[in-house]
């Protein structure tokens, strides 16, 4: 997903899911928010945010000061959204009317 200032991307490991990278791009900085659905170790995430910033940060934004990343470990829970949650509702009425 991407807007005028930020881009959501989820990250591989191969064909394994890693985690989630939130990318936003301020003035002078770039903020981003990794949560990390596997274990890794100390050098793997440097690796992972050097890789990042190589490759995403540094390619749209290459004057940039800054680069500062916040790291998470962690497990989705679910996916929510008011659309999905109204779908629902919507079937259980019509459940409901039958």
């Amino acid at each position: 997903m991407r807007t005028e200032t930020s881009e959501v991307f989820v990250v591989y490991g191969g064909a394994r899911r890693v985690g989630r990278l939130d990318v936003h791009y301020g003035r002078f900085e770039v903020h981003g928010t990794v949560v990390l659905e596997v274990e890794l170790t100390d050098d793997e995430v440097q690796q992972l945010i050097d890789q990042i910033d190589e490759e995403l940060v540094q390619t749209h934004d290459p004057e940039r000061e800054d680069f500062l990343v916040t790291v998470y470990r962690g497990e989705e829970l679910g996916f929510y959204s008011d659309e999905y949650d109204s779908e629902d509702e919507d079937e259980d009425e019509e459940s409901e009317d039958q």
